[in-house]
Formats: structure tokens, C-alpha cells, sequence
């Protein structure tokens, strides 16, 4: 359906109200919500499945979900946790099913930049000066979540990259405030666990232990 609705005021339209005009068939507000969240869903999906054309593939796979499910879609101002939650399932379903035949693949240095986050000390690297160091920490962190149980990963990437709060993984997940505590909390020592198998990963908890002068 063609949007009779002028360009320019639909870009003021928020996402709860542009939702319900994808749900009347709208493509245009389909384009500003593509506009708006096109490079967050690339870039969680990038994440989960460090491929560049798979990463693709995926986002356009929910859009598309997303346009379809419109019309069910329920304006209560929770756009952010229903995007997340629709698009962690399509990933965490697709990994699920190429998990078993999928190969072990080469490093790939991660394009997106995650520093602050309190997964990456690592990309201020122990040699702030190496481009490779950093891209070594990046991958251990990202070969190191791969590893995790899915609950767990999915928790700390909604925490630690997309900047959730606890309430809104909660509703996310269909968890309790407590269970998501939980859940990061063990994921955090998991993750610091595994991360302690490999070089980089020792390198960076020997000088995080190191006294600051």
C-alpha cells in the first residue's frame, strides 16, 4: 500500500505509530523504521553470527518478519524490547540450526567498536599502541560468548552491547528482574573463565591485576 501520508511527517511519526501503519500495509513507514534500526539489527546480527552476508541475510529476514507481524504488534511504547526480543529469536533459532554443520571459520576482525562496555576492557588492549592486539582481545571475547549457553549469551549481549537495563532484558527474555541478574552474573563469570584459557585473554587479566602507578 502506498502511504498517503507526506514523507516528512511520517519521519516525525514515532515507532509505535509507524508499527501500526506497517500493520495497514504502509511500506513507507516500513522505510523509516529501516532508516531508524536497519544498523542496529546489522550489527546484533553481526555479532551472533560474524558473517557479513549472513548478518544480511538475517536483517532482512526480520524486517520482513517485522512487516508481516505488524498488524499483531500491540502500540504500549515497548518498541525497543519487542524489536530486540523478535530479532534475538530469529538469530538464536538460525544458529541453533547451523550450529551442527557449521565450520569452525577464520578470524574475522570485528568492524564494529564496542569499547566502553564492561565485556571489552579489552579493546584499550594491553598495548593500546596494536591494532592487532586489539583485534586478538576482540576476537577472544566474541569466540569466548560462542561458547556460552544461549540464555547466557543472549543476556550479556543485550546488556554489555546493546546497553538494555535489567528490566527491559527481563521483558525480553520472559524473565524476572532476579532471574536476569542470575543469569548476567553467571554469564560474567563464564565468560571471564573462558577468556582465561587464552593468551590474550590471560595478558589482559595480568595487567587488569597490576597495582595503577
Amino acid at each position: 500500500m502506498a502511504s498517503r501520508f507526506p514523507a516528512r511527517k511520517l519521519s516525525r511519526l514515532d515507532d509505535d505509530q509507524l508499527m501500526v501503519r506497517c500493520g495497514r500495509g504502509d511500506v513507507a513507514a516500513l522505510e523509516v523504521l529501516l532508516d531508524r534500526h536497519q544498523q542496529a539489527a546489522y550489527r546484533y546480527c553481526w555479532r551472533i553470527f560474524r558473517d557479513h552476508h549472513t548478518a544480511e541475510d538475517a536483517t532482512q529476514d526480520f524486517f520482513m518478519k517485522l512487516f508481516r507481524s505488524a498488524g499483531n504488534y500491540e502500540p504500549r511504547g515497548h518498541f525497543t524490547t519487542w524489536f530486540y526480543r523478535v530479532l534475538a529469536n530469529l538469530c538464536f533459532d538460525a544458529l541453533r540450526k547451523k550450529k551442527r554443520r557449521r565450520k569452525v571459520q577464520g578470524i574475522h576482525i570485528d568492524p564494529i567498536a564496542c569499547e566502553g562496555t564492561e565485556l571489552e576492557p579489552l579493546a584499550a588492549a594491553v598495548d593500546p599502541a596494536s591494532g592487532l592486539r586489539a583485534a586478538e582481545a576482540h576476537d577472544a571475547v566474541h569466540e569466548a560468548l560462542a561458547d556460552l549457553p544461549v540464555q547466557v549469551r543472549k543476556a550479556l549481549e543485550l546488556r554489555e552491547f546493546e546497553g538494555l537495563r535489567y528490566r527491559e532484558i527481563g521483558t525480553v527474555m520472559e524473565l524476572s528482574l532476579n532471574e536476569v541478574k542470575v543469569l548476567l552474573h553467571r554469564g560474567r563469570k563464564l565468560l571471564a573463565r573462558r577468556l582465561k584459557r587464552t593468551t590474550v585473554g590471560r595478558e589482559w587479566a595480568r595487567d587488569a591485576e597490576r597495582p595503577s602507578s
